[in-house]
């Protein structure tokens, strides 16, 4: 048993970053699901908002910064967190014990704020949330630079990359709200993906040629 504890704690400990990111996702999913007060809720999200006669009113926000990034760490489900934790320990875990905590700390920041920017550009004031844009992101990156240095150390099963993809698919056109799974933000899945792609271009070809 002590082993196993060792060995458990030596893999926590070369993945802070990613137990961080994972802890905070599991901080904003208890402030939806124990029902905090709005005005806590409203700072977190993209656009700032109110509740006026049971409807949802957006605010103007200048200056706020920190926006940009927060709606990553809003989870609206158990599936919802679940899932993102589990993407999250898996590809997360996998950059940052192969490329330290530094480059997975830059893809976070950089593909959180694009995947956010490119939802709210599509779907305009509105309430989204969660690390599926990050984790999209993520996913690119190792595809991407697991193409350029294959054997580096960020291969993944082919079929984790065909399901993610698939269900990116599905989400894009499938009747999702009329399954039960609710309104899924496409727009920063698919733009996270894409900057993770881009990304890990300057990434791989670093190593390559150093």
């Amino acid at each position: 048993m002590p082993h196993h504890f060792d060995s458990a704690a030596a893999i926590w400990r070369s993945v802070p970053v990613t137990l961080v990111l994972i802890a905070l996702s599991v901080v904003g999913f208890l402030l939806f699901y124990l029902h905090a007060p709005v005005r806590l809720l409203s700072l977190l999200t993209f656009d700032d908002f109110r509740i006026a006669a049971g409807q949802i009113v957006f605010l103007r926000t200048e200056g706020q910064y920190w926006r940009l990034l927060t709606p990553i760490f809003l989870h609206f489900g158990w599936l919802h967190i679940t899932f993102n934790s589990l993407w999250m320990w898996e590809l997360g875990g996998l950059i940052e014990q192969r490329l330290g905590s530094i480059v997975l700390c830059a893809l976070v920041l950089v593909c959180g704020v694009g995947s956010n920017l490119a939802q709210h550009w599509y779907s305009g004031p509105s309430l989204f949330g969660g690390m599926s844009g990050v984790v999209y992101a993520l996913l690119g990156f190792c595809w991407v630079y697991n193409t350029i240095l294959p054997n580096r150390g960020l291969q993944m099963p082919p079929g984790i990359i065909v399901f993610m993809l698939v269900w990116l698919v599905f989400c894009m056109v499938g009747p999702t709200e009329s399954l039960g799974i609710g309104s899924i933000a496409n727009a920063a899945h698919l733009g996270g993906l894409l900057l993770g792609c881009v990304m890990a271009l300057p990434a791989a070809l670093w190593r390559l040629y150093r």
